[in-house]
């Protein structure tokens, strides 16, 4: 009898294991987490619909509109000097003008349905419950769609004398599939255009709110350093997309993770035998954690940043 309990207790243990090997413990209840439902704020429609005519009026009504973003945008992305500089106006106008980026806008009026917009606000939504959830203090920010020029995925800016509002602008134009006319004529690399695709619009987001909540604050760290905050930021991420694949999280194709999964022992060999986990040089931090087609040391079916998967993992 004794040994029966024994053998119900090992038993039910390796049950309990099983159940909390196969439950995805990020996968949490946000019903009833009280967030108000995204509603994109369209500033790029507003703002390619400026005219020359009385511009300067225009433009202050754009910044009444938008509080605080619309200064960031034109101060950062328009004007490097200034809104008040003399060259502003005409920088603005030539913007919204010049053939390639309005084609380019007009590209995104059209590739871009109000379902796909729907959708991509139940999902930032979504987002937000778990944001909320784990950060219960923390602003809801305001989200603008945007035309950047090609600069930016994610612009952030914090509150203001503007507007006490913390924004998001998601550049359109960097989310029109690989395959983009724009991104050819760019000369942009491949390997960067895999995730220039619409699914991973509110991943970025996900990403960009993370790393304004953690900053990599770390000043002359290592390359273990730089893996374990990378990795933290993937595993941040994934607490606010659970459902999400392991491929939209860290932007992986199927056939890169299972190389990652099947060469894993071979990775931390390979960083171990040449110390490479201790060292500061900036040319085998981004080795292992930049963007490229590959790991250079690696084969060529390997991933690039097969240093933030391993931080991840």
């Amino acid at each position: 009898m004794k040994n029966l309990r024994i053998d119900l207790v090992i038993v039910l243990c390796l049950y309990l294991f099983l159940i909390a090997c196969t439950n995805n413990r990020l996968n949490i209840d946000v019903s009833n987490v009280q967030v108000a439902p995204v509603q994109l704020k369209h500033f790029d429609k507003d703002l390619f619909s400026l005219r020359a005519d009385n511009i300067e009026q225009q433009i202050f009504e754009l910044q009444k509109k938008y509080p605080g973003f619309a200064s960031l945008f034109i101060n950062n992305i328009l004007c490097p000097n200034g809104i008040k500089d003399s060259a502003c106006i005409p920088e603005i106008i030539k913007f919204i003008n010049e053939k390639d980026m309005k084609g380019a806008y007009e590209v995104c009026q059209n590739s871009f349905t109000e379902s796909d917009f729907y959708t991509i606000e139940i999902e930032l939504t979504d987002i937000l419950k778990h944001y909320k959830y784990y950060f219960p203090q923390e602003k809801m920010p305001m989200i603008y769609t945007m035309m950047s020029g090609f600069n930016y995925s994610i612009a952030t800016v914090d509150s203001s004398e503007e507007s006490k509002e913390l924004c998001f602008g998601i550049g359109l134009e960097m989310y029109l599939g690989n395959k983009n006319k724009f991104y050819e004529m760019l000369q942009i690399p491949g390997y960067k255009r895999g995730t220039m695709q619409k699914q991973f619009m509110t991943r970025d987001f996900a990403k960009a709110l993370m790393i304004r909540k953690f900053p990599n604050e770390s000043t002359n760290g290592t390359l273990l350093s730089e893996m374990i905050y990378q990795g933290k930021l993937l595993y941040l991420i994934n607490a606010l997309m659970p459902s999400a694949e392991d491929t939209l999280i860290i932007g992986f194709s199927k056939k890169q993770l299972e190389w990652c999964s099947g060469h894993e022992k071979d990775m931390w060999g390979h960083l171990i035998e040449n110390k490479f986990l201790y060292s500061n040089a900036t040319e085998v931090i981004t080795k292992f954690t930049g963007e490229g087609p590959f790991t250079m040391g690696f084969v060529k079916e390997s991933p690039a940043r097969t240093g933030a998967w391993l931080g991840w993992n």
